[in-house]
């Protein structure tokens, strides 16, 4: 395990554990492996992958309940869902991904992990789907914050909210002119972990 990437992942998750760090570790690894045949994301290396992937996802995770439910769309290589299934083990944790070489290795990560709180839904999401109630539901790079609004609000439990994995602040405000603030209040929370300007956004029903 190398001592650079342990420091990085406590510096940023100081109650993550000895073996939540191997498991981040192995994950990361194999990833790089899979993708130098596969090409399911574009990263040269674990430094890269780290500092633009694992950082950049650890402040939303770190916002995450034990103990509830949590949707996370268009999973793709893993960021955030297979290290939410790492860092939140006592959260029942379900990946959507409609592509099947990107579900394969979702699937063979669980396998490899031990991740008994994971599962893979391959498909893909419309307004009519069948997937039943979540306490949180996430995005990484997957749809603008309207649409995934209208796929997945049925697919919200009574008491939860969105975290929304993204980039620069005006296009956040930008996407929230088409969303109804009178049925969701919207949160633009700045997070800068990686040098680069990110924010997640929060979004819950109104009461």
């Amino acid at each position: 395990m190398d001592d650079h990437f342990t420091k990085l992942l406590k510096e940023h998750h100081n109650k993550i554990s000895e073996k939540q760090v191997s498991q981040v570790n192995s994950f990361v690894d194999e990833a790089l492996i899979f993708n130098k045949k596969h090409n399911i994301f574009v990263r040269e290396n674990k430094e890269e992958v780290f500092k633009k992937d694992v950082i950049d996802c650890l402040p939303l995770i770190k916002q995450i309940q034990e103990g509830g439910s949590v949707l996370d769309l268009g999973s793709g290589g893993g960021f955030p869902g297979i290290l939410i299934g790492i860092l939140c083990p006592k959260t029942q944790n379900s990946l959507l991904e409609k592509n099947q070489k990107k579900c394969y290795f979702l699937n063979k990560m669980i396998d490899f992990l031990g991740l008994k709180n994971t599962n893979v839904i391959k498909t893909t999401i419309n307004e009519k789907n069948n997937l039943g109630t979540y306490d949180l539901i996430t995005a990484r790079a997957f749809s603008s914050a309207e649409n995934i609004l209208n796929l997945t609000q049925k697919n919200l439990s009574a008491n939860g909210k969105y975290l929304l994995l993204k980039g620069r602040k005006e296009k956040i405000v930008e996407e929230l002119n088409s969303i109804n603030t009178n049925k969701y209040k919207c949160e633009i929370i700045e997070i800068g972990s990686t040098g680069a300007e990110r924010h997640f956004l929060q979004i819950k029903p109104n009461e």
